[in-house]
């Protein structure tokens, strides 16, 4: 059993850089403990000691977990036009301070996101690699787009339901965050859904575009929950971007090549 688990891990590791776009019809057996609350106890490694914040781990550090536990990365690109919520979006992902105005991100910023999760039987530890790149810089450096999209394996599409504009201009983005060869997950990042007066985007229509693309939809609120335990507000965002990415793999170890 433990030499099949290995060689699974092995063909998700040649398989990681190419992922396909169809839409998701794959289960995952995930622990019925771990729904319980098995998770907070793992959880509290993520943490500095004594507090309820998360820790930022330095390039040769990860989370204490017991040495069994596989580790996966995976690649996520964040992508938008500028004042979407990209930048928010990762800040929330990895626990850091929520910026309070927008200031666009100059060049390419990225952030690596620890997260403990139970599949089957198994504990495995996620390392999500997050990149953001501005929106000015991906149009006046070349370089900028094709290095985020490089081995990318999933695709954050953010756009804010207070931006009529950049809702109509998602499938657009859709064609754009991807090349023809590439098999990156798509996900869209819907922000601001907590500002009813300022929405221009009705729930109505995220519905059909989740309908019609078979591209699931996060939907982000603000700043207004409480912060002192952003993990426990967190922790659904990042259970279903892991199994997501861990749905991607068996789709692709499925496709003959």
């Amino acid at each position: 059993m433990r030499a099949s688990w290995w060689l699974l891990l092995g063909w998700i590791g040649l398989l990681r850089v190419k992922t396909n776009t169809r839409k998701v019809d794959a289960k995952i057996n995930m622990a019925p403990e771990w729904a319980i609350g098995e998770n907070k106890n793992y959880q509290q490694k993520l943490l500095v000691p004594g507090t309820k914040k998360r820790k930022l781990f330095g390039l040769l550090e990860k989370p204490n977990l017991p040495p069994a536990a596989p580790n996966v990365t995976y690649k996520l690109f964040m992508f938008g036009k500028a004042s979407s919520g990209k930048t928010w979006t990762m800040n929330r992902l990895s626990g850091q301070e929520l910026p309070t105005h927008h200031t666009e991100t100059v060049g390419i910023q990225c952030s690596n996101v620890y997260w403990p999760m139970k599949i089957g039987n198994r504990l495995i530890l996620f390392r999500l690699e997050i990149w953001d790149a501005g929106e000015s810089s991906v149009k006046r450096y070349n370089h900028v787009l094709p290095a985020c999209r490089e081995g990318v394996d999933a695709v954050l599409l953010c756009f804010s339901v207070t931006d009529r504009e950049g809702w109509l201009e998602l499938p657009r983005l859709l064609t754009t965050a991807t090349t023809p060869t590439d098999r990156a997950a798509l996900i869209v990042i819907a922000t601001r859904c907590d500002q009813y007066a300022n929405r221009e985007v009705s729930e109505g229509e995220l519905d059909s575009f989740e309908a019609t693309h078979g591209v699931p939809i996060i939907k982000l609120g603000g700043a207004s929950e409480d912060q002192s335990d952003e993990i426990t507000h967190t922790a659904p965002i990042l259970n279903f971007l892991c199994k997501r990415l861990w749905q991607r793999d068996q789709e692709l170890l499925s496709i003959k090549p």
